[in-house]
C-alpha cells in the first residue's frame, strides 16, 4: 500500500513527468500541505523510495549550464500500485484523530473562562484559515477548475462543521451564564 505522500507524488508524475523541484513547487503553489503532511525534504526522500520500490524511474537530464537533474516517470508497477491505492483510499472510510477531541475531553478540568477564551481563539483562527483557503482557491481555480473543486468542497465541509460546532459551544456557554 502506498502512503498518502507516495500516492500524491505518483499522481503528479502521472500527470506530467517532472523534476523533484517542480513537484515540490506544485505542492507549495497548490497549498497541498494544508491537507497532506508533506515536508520539503520529504519529497526527495519519497521519490528515492518510490524508485527503489520500482514504482518510478528517472532519466538524468542536463540543459545548458544547469546542473544535471532527474526527471521522474511512473513505471507499469507504479501505475498498478497507484490504481490499487486510490481505490482502497476511496473505498474505505478512515477514523478521524483530531487534537480538538483530546482538548474537549480535558475541558472539565479547566477554568471555564480559559476554556471559553481558548475556543474563541480557535474559532477566530479557523475563520481566518477558511477565509485564506477560499481566497487561495479562487486565485488558482482557473488552473484546475474541476480537479480541485471536489477536494475544496470536501475540506470546507469539515471546516464549516467545526466552525458550527465551536459556535454552538460558545452559544451554550453564554446561555448557561445567563441562567
Amino acid at each position: 500500500m502506498l502512503s498518502n505522500i507516495e500516492l500524491m507524488l505518483i499522481k503528479f508524475i502521472k500527470t506530467k513527468p517532472s523534476y523533484a523541484y517542480e513537484i515540490d513547487k506544485m505542492i507549495e503553489d497548490r497549498e497541498i500541505r494544508t491537507w497532506v503532511k508533506i515536508g520539503g525534504t520529504t519529497v526527495y526522500q519519497v521519490l528515492d523510495r518510490l524508485c527503489n520500490k520500482g514504482f518510478l524511474e528517472f532519466k538524468i537530464e542536463k540543459e545548458g549550464n544547469m546542473p544535471q537533474r532527474k526527471r521522474y516517470y511512473v513505471t507499469d508497477n507504479g501505475n498498478k500500485a497507484f490504481d490499487r491505492a486510490t481505490v482502497k483510499i476511496l473505498r474505505n472510510s478512515e477514523r478521524y484523530y483530531f487534537d480538538l477531541t483530546v482538548g474537549l475531553s480535558c475541558r472539565h478540568l479547566m477554568n471555564p473562562e480559559v476554556f471559553k477564551q481558548t475556543i474563541q481563539e480557535r474559532l477566530a483562527n479557523l475563520n481566518e484559515f477558511v477565509s485564506h483557503f477560499n481566497e487561495k482557491f479562487e486565485k488558482t481555480k482557473e488552473l484546475y477548475p474541476t480537479k480541485r473543486l471536489m477536494v475544496k468542497e470536501y475540506l470546507l465541509s469539515h471546516y464549516h462543521l467545526e466552525q458550527s460546532f465551536l459556535e454552538k459551544i460558545l452559544k451554550e456557554m453564554d446561555e448557561k451564564n445567563k441562567e
